[in-house]
């Protein structure tokens, strides 16, 4: 069996494909930041400049007068040495030169989305948002499932590969545009245009009625950075280093407690009060993994307030933890106008100059959305409430990162500049097939009474089809994708090409069953309950769409909208016999009511993309093995759920699997196989570990079941006689494998100790506690298998002592 690639290895090969490629690729008339003349034909660094040179020729960017005859000859322009754009110098040596050479008017000017060009200083305009999250935000894009989805997979290896997709294409796609000079509203400024990529997305699901849980993750902050990390190294193609050149640069977002829209208030109003324990154990630990391992270039700050201080106004926050504890050395964007906001809606300020002064000062480095903040840094500085330092860190963490993505660097020694705006990078063959394989690995199977699953396409007779979500395109690619070019595979269109590849013979029968996703009437369902009684399988798409949750507003029921479960109930009715299939499309998680029992399986497939259709047909065929698993608690019903803005995941019943008492309907980790997994062999590389010691952990993995398939491996930990409330369980790491069928796999895994910790409840400051969070001596108990131990039968445990108690900064 073939070791899977570890991050790390993954990005080292896709350097060197991508190095390949280039290798062999011929250059382009214009490369790197230079755009193309559409009258003269020659390439400049701004329009402005267009026709000082003949057709193919480059004006070099200092002197704008040496023209040269190939992109490689830039290195003879004169001028350029001792400067910024000299490649040879430190990135630090180099800002310190552009500061001199530029005034503090226009320093100001690029703390924007939209940063105008410095034409002396041979630096193009660029827009630096992006909202590239699952997808570049681009019709020719691939339109990859949605972060629900992706977090489903639990595989670092995809996770990586998605990242690198995105990122190619989001440079292959910015290389076109400034290629073909299109720098307008619709081209290079248009909304993912650019390679700064306003992903991942990694709040936490604390609460499943988010109007925003389809875009990220999970609801366990281990997970979730496990998965950002892969996401960001993939994204950059980087090892948690900055490196010449950076592929795209990555953001974590949302900086920080943001995970919600309207209840109980409006995200722009809402304070988000946490103290230490939640602080450390849960809001911090996801971000911590994507900025100070993963080395995300940038970080967006949200819009709520944290104990009642707004996120982007919060030096404790964005100065005190990334800068000084952290020791991160990239830049601060807003969220869209959140640096605005601080006058607008927060009442930090009474007017735009004073909200500039306190969101600089609170380590904001650019404004996200509109400029209404930063004009007014000039005033905020006559007036001395801010520094011309402060003005000048800003833009030099700004242009630190333009450095690292080689835009100011000779455009042939940048190997990511050769990537062509063509389909051998953007919505490529391997691409789509990557898009597919995503969707695959994110569906969950969630029930299989008597194996009603995989359908067997040479038994069916007559199939039913129904749902308005099973011919839906739209609903399946969820928020920030644009409908691509290349088209999306319905439920539908993917079932009935299974069909029809099986046999000439088509056999599926679509009814709608209702008007609409929400189903809020029974207009439908007799043409639907007819058709069930002659049908021998039935597939009903039930679920949500933009309708019931998008940015902006959050739901009130996580129970089904409308009258889906009575849709379900009334074919189970028509049709006692047949197979009855439920598929659910959505992204945050919904109880199901009567239909766990009126369904014979229930398949999970989230927002899965472009290619979802495709993937639903494969699994429930039998073409793939479903191995999803739940990133995310189901719960049974509303009234599981504290009020919404609780942010105290210990409160009442607790919130997510960590903290939950009750009785899930799908608890996290969860998902079935149509094979059988088993464990063995479990050994811990000792038993009696320093509070430091990173625990080794092997098990073994048999598939003895009928198929091939994947398994997703979990470690949890409990933690027995902490000094005060620690979560009742937590996932400590995960893998996901192949097994083939009838063979065995060994598999190691680590208990590190960030992830057993407690963290006691402090009267100071909550941004410095984490100097307080404790690895504990006593028992640890470690379980390892396909779920949690309370829901996994096959689950082998340990006990280990850890012998001493240090803090877990000093680890």
């Amino acid at each position: 069996m073939t070791r899977p690639l570890s991050v790390a290895r993954l990005a080292a090969f896709l350097v060197i494909l991508a190095l390949v490629e280039i290798a062999t690729a011929a250059p382009e008339s214009c490369l790197g930041e230079f755009e193309k003349c559409s009258d003269s034909g020659d390439c400049v660094l701004d329009r402005s400049l267009c026709g000082r040179c003949s057709q193919n020729q480059y004006l070099c960017p200092l002197d704008q007068k040496t023209c040269v005859d190939r992109a490689d000859d830039y290195k003879k322009c004169p001028n350029i040495k001792g400067t910024h754009l000299d490649w040879t110098m430190t990135i630090d040596n180099r800002l310190a030169y552009l500061i001199k050479t530029t005034s503090l008017t226009e320093q100001i000017a690029q703390l924007t989305n939209k940063a105008p060009a410095i034409v002396h200083a041979g630096i193009p305009a660029y827009n630096w948002l992006n909202d590239d999250e699952h997808a570049v935000k681009n019709s020719r894009a691939t339109v990859f499932p949605n972060g629900c989805a992706l977090g489903a997979t639990w595989s670092k290896k995809t996770l990586g590969e998605v990242g690198y997709a995105i990122g190619r294409e989001a440079r292959a796609l910015h290389n076109g545009l400034v290629h073909e000079g299109n720098r307008g509203r619709n081209g290079l400024f248009s909304n993912g245009g650019g390679i700064t990529m306003y992903s991942p997305n990694i709040n936490l699901v604390r609460d499943p009625r988010w109007g925003r849980a389809q875009e990220v993750y999970s609801e366990d902050p281990n997970l979730t950075g496990q998965l950002a990390y892969s996401f960001v190294v993939g994204a950059q193609t980087t090892t948690g280093n900055w490196t010449r050149y950076l592929l795209s640069a990555a953001c974590c977002k949302h900086f920080a407690a943001y995970d919600l829209e309207s209840q109980p208030t409006t995200r722009l109003t809402f304070n988000a009060q946490i103290d230490s324990r939640n602080m450390w154990e849960t809001y911090m630990v996801a971000f911590r993994q994507c900025v100070v391992e993963a080395q995300a270039a940038h970080v967006m700050c949200s819009y709520n307030a944290i104990d009642g201080v707004p996120a982007c106004a919060n030096s404790r926050l964005l100065n005190g933890i990334l800068r000084d504890q952290w020791k991160w050395p990239g830049f601060v964007v807003s969220d869209y106008d959140a640096w605005a906001l601080i006058a607008i809606t927060d009442n930090l300020c009474p007017d735009m100059k004073c909200a500039a002064a306190v969101g600089l000062k609170a380590g904001v480095d650019q404004e996200g959305g509109s400029t209404d903040a930063i004009c007014q840094l000039a005033n905020a500085l006559a007036d001395k409430n801010v520094t011309v330092d402060q003005i000048q860190t800003a833009f030099r963490r700004l242009f630190r990162v333009r450095i690292l993505l080689g835009m100011l660097d000779p455009p042939t020694m940048v190997e990511w500049n050769f990537l062509r705006n063509d389909s051998s990078n953007v919505a490529s063959v391997e691409h789509i097939a990557l898009a597919r394989r995503a969707a695959q690995e994110a569906i969950i199977l969630y029930k299989n009474h008597n194996q009603s699953l995989p359908f067997s396409v040479t038994q069916i007779k007559r199939m039913l089809l129904i749902g308005p979500s099973a011919i839906g395109t739209k609903v399946l690619l969820g928020n920030y994708a644009l409908f691509p070019d290349a088209g999306v595979v319905s439920i539908r269109q993917g079932i009935e090409k299974a069909l029809n590849d099986a046999s000439p013979f088509p056999r599926l029968v679509f009814r709608p069953g209702c008007v609409d996703v929400e189903c809020a009437d029974e207009r439908e369902f007799y043409e639907a309950t007819e058709a069930a009684k002659t049908a021998d399988a039935i597939v009903i798409v039930v679920g949500l769409d933009e309708g019931q949750e998008a940015e902006g507003f959050d739901r009130s029921l996580v129970e089904l909208p409308g009258k889906q479960v009575d849709l379900v109930s009334a074919v189970r009715r028509a049709n006692s016999h047949a197979s009855l299939v439920v598929v659910l499309v959505h992204g945050g998680t919904i109880a199901l009511g009567k239909i766990l029992d009126d369904a014979d399986a229930i398949v999970d497939v989230w927002y899965p993309g472009m290619e979802g259709g495709n993937a639903v047909a494969d699994v429930l065929f039998g073409k793939y093995n479903p191995a999803g698993r739940a990133a995310v608690t189901s719960y049974q019903s509303t009234s599981d759920l504290p009020i919404p803005g609780t942010m105290n995941l210990y409160a009442g019943r607790g919130l997510t699997y960590r903290y939950f008492t009750g009785k899930p309907q799908f608890p996290f980790g969860y998902g079935l196989s149509y094979t059988t997994f088993s464990y063995s062999k479990l050994v811990l590389n000792t038993t009696e570990p320093n509070a430091c010691d990173v625990i080794g952990v092997s098990v073994v993995v048999n598939n003895e079941g009928p198929m091939n398939g994947d398994e997703v491996v979990q470690v949890y930990v409990k933690q027995k006689n902490a000094s005060g409330p620690v979560p009742n369980i937590r996932l400590a790491d995960f893998a996901r494998l192949f097994v083939t069928n009838g063979q065995s796999v060994t598999v190691h895994l680590s208990v590190k100790p960030a992830f057993h910790t407690y963290v006691p409840l402090t009267k100071n400051d909550v941004y410095t506690a984490s100097s307080e969070v404790l690895v504990e001596a006593g028992p640890l108990t470690i379980y390892v298998g396909g779920g949690q131990p309370d829901y996994f039968e096959g689950h082998l445990s340990a006990v280990v002592i850890v012998q001493n108690t240090r803090h877990l900064l000093s680890c």
